[in-house]
């Protein structure tokens, strides 16, 4: 060995030693089975023992899961554009920050609709004044006629009192009848210039320039405000395109905005699945990139109708995202029960092997291994339910048997291996 470490390259001591401690193994395995172990020892004699992992049966519950592929979806995704153009002012946010609902995200130059605002201020303020303005006049015109013929007529009722008495003459009787005759006409006369007065407000081309003003003002007021570009929801800035200088045109998308919290996962249900499947049924969601996590959530929305063509139904599942560790367009793996039964025994699924004639495993029968045949009933990744001869909870199998190893063979079980915990998120 010496010598060929020294004449030989590094790297081909490993697979020699390899082929020697296989070779010992198998020398090993063939005197075991003949009843023969290394020093003599017989079985219990303190010989050989070969090395297994080995995990004991239990009883409890399992379920069969069936998997589909999704993909991450932003719960909104809101496109923004102006009906507004101009030179862009102001860029609010970067790709990948966090906004908030109605957060300024793009100012576009706004300085020539001021100034027509200004204009049309000016205008509406005018056209008002002009349409409220004979109206005015006729109705103070009315106040000062009602006041001259209440005047009038207590001054009339006063003289007929004191002519009864004879106190007045009947001239100043007649004055005073003619004086209230007058007054009242005038009376009358104001009435009607008010009503005219007031129809004319109402129906008058005036008016209606007064209208054209105010929704003149209120158009140029819209148009400012659609120099705003903001958040409509709590989200992600998801796209930027534009910077301060940039030529914002109508229809143009100036920025996206994505909201990642919850999200979907949109995937696929196969037509023979929705015997199980239904809006409510519980998943798992694995992601692509993100290891040792798991999304707990259920479905949501599960279209009525297959794809074009296809035997498959659209299924949504919302997710809590808080960390925003899901991103929109990453691949999902989504998992959920077809099949489930409780209080059955219950193997690890690597101690189940396939035979020529079915299912077999190996058991740790006083201290050597023993190979059975099984029944496998439900199977997932985890554990596998069987039956068969010798099978009860608490005894060992082995878990993923060498080819070396032989039934009778003394086994030594190794101490479980540490693995660490399990990261899952709930919805």
């Amino acid at each position: 060995m010496q010598q060929l470490n020294q004449s030989s390259p590094r790297g081909a001591v490993k697979p020699l030693l390899f082929f020697v401690v296989a070779a010992l193994i198998v020398a090993t395995s063939a005197c075991a089975r003949k009843g023969g172990y290394p020093g003599g020892a017989g079985p219990g004699g303190g010989g050989f023992a070969f090395p297994v992992a080995a995990a004991p049966l239990t009883r409890g519950g399992i379920s069969a899961y069936t998997s589909t592929t999704g993909s991450v979806v932003p719960r909104l995704t809101g496109s923004l554009s102006s009906v507004a153009s101009g030179t862009v002012l102001s860029v609010g946010a970067q790709i990948g920050e966090r906004v908030q609902k109605g957060q300024l995200l793009v100012q576009i130059d706004d300085s020539t609709l001021r100034a027509q605002e200004a204009q049309a201020a000016a205008n509406y303020d005018q056209q008002r004044a002009s349409a409220q303005g004979g109206t005015s006049t006729a109705q103070a015109n009315l106040r000062s006629a009602q006041v001259a013929n209440n005047n009038a007529q207590l001054t009339l009722q006063r003289n007929r009192t004191l002519y009864s008495q004879g106190y007045v003459s009947k001239a100043a009787l007649d004055d005073a009848t003619n004086a209230a005759a007058t007054a009242q006409a005038q009376l009358a006369s104001a009435q009607v210039a008010a009503q005219n007065a007031s129809l004319s407000s109402q129906n008058s081309a005036a008016v209606a320039q007064l209208q054209a003003a105010q929704a003149a003002l209120a158009t140029v007021q819209r148009q400012i405000a659609q120099t705003r570009v903001s958040a409509p929801f709590d989200g992600v800035v998801t796209a930027r395109n534009v910077d301060p200088g940039s030529l914002a045109a109508p229809g143009t998308v100036l920025m996206e905005v994505s909201q990642l919290d919850p999200v979907y996962i949109d995937t696929t249900i196969a037509g023979s699945d929705l015997g199980f499947v239904h809006v409510g049924t519980p998943v798992n969601v694995t992601v692509a990139g993100v290891d040792g996590r798991t999304w707990h959530g259920t479905i949501r929305y599960l279209n009525l109708a297959a794809d074009p063509g296809t035997s498959v139904y659209k299924a949504r599942i919302p997710i809590s995202n808080p960390d925003f560790t899901l991103r929109g367009g990453m691949v999902a793996n989504v998992q959920y029960a077809q099949a489930h039964k409780n209080n059955v025994l219950l193997a690890p699924r690597a101690a189940v092997y396939q035979t020529p004639a079915g299912y077999g495993m190996f058991i740790i029968d006083q201290g050597k291994a023993k190979q059975v045949d099984v029944n496998v009933g439900i199977e997932n990744d985890q554990v596998a339910e069987v039956s068969g001869p010798g099978l009860k909870p608490g005894v060992q199998a082995i878990l993923n048997h060498s080819v070396l190893l032989q039934p009778g063979t003394p086994v030594q079980v190794l101490p479980p291996q540490p693995s660490g915990p399990k990261q899952t998120a709930n919805r």
